[in-house]
């Protein structure tokens, strides 16, 4: 799918406090199928975007595009289900729920259909490489086993954009690699849109295009 913004802004209001100015005037393309990494300093605006990108934060002004459609000229039940559909997210901290098993914690964005999915579910884990691990509980996973439970909920729906927000930020170099072979390797196999917030300059330059930020601003 394709991403493009225009004089996209967005704005925090603080309590006995000037407003933050988070996005300043973005101007992006994304091209269907990209891998693209947003890169910059803690505090430059890149999980906002991403979350505005994501549609599951709206701007203060401005227009995402996706496919050619307004996004945000929409109602709030429209955007749902266009991340239902054909969105997925990965978070820093993978959030998984505790009480329920790796295969549980996969099926949950379409619990309702959780029986017809749950082949496909068990497929995906044993593409990550952890399909000996779907009865088990998220304490009994590694950090990076986690991660890529993470990745797997993400791609239940074959999502055509993946956004992944500093997927490999608090794990060990050799779990960072695992990641990102999975991610990368998960978006060609499903010719995917790829956008990754990192700090990682070596996974960026994996990437196709890099997108810099600075204080809210691509520079």
């Amino acid at each position: 799918m394709n991403i493009k913004t225009e004089n996209l802004n967005k704005q925090c209001s603080k309590k006995d406090s000037a407003d933050i100015k988070v996005l300043k005037s973005i101007n992006l393309e994304i091209r269907t199928g990209e891998k693209i990494a947003l890169i910059g300093a803690s505090g430059a605006g890149k999980s906002t975007l991403i979350h505005i990108l994501g549609l599951m934060d709206r701007p203060t002004s401005g227009k995402v595009y996706i496919d050619g459609l307004d996004c945000f000229s929409k109602d709030d039940k429209f955007l749902r289900n266009v991340r239902k559909s054909s969105i997925g997210f990965v978070f820093q901290f993978h959030y998984l729920m505790p009480d329920f098993t790796v295969l549980e914690n996969i099926l949950i964005a379409v619990w309702k259909d959780k029986k017809s999915k749950s082949k496909q579910a068990q497929d995906i884990l044993s593409k990550a490489g952890l399909l000996h691990r779907k009865d088990h509980y998220p304490s009994e996973l590694s950090g990076g086993e986690q991660q890529r439970v993470a990745i797997a909920r993400a791609l239940i729906n074959n999502p055509r954009i993946i956004f992944a927000d500093e997927p490999t930020g608090n794990l060990d170099r050799h779990a960072g690699i695992e990641i990102e072979k999975l991610l990368f390797d998960s978006a060609d196999a499903l010719a995917s849109t790829l956008v990754l917030v990192t700090h990682n300059e070596d996974l960026a330059k994996k990437s196709d295009r890099t997108i810099r930020l600075d204080d809210g601003f691509i520079v």
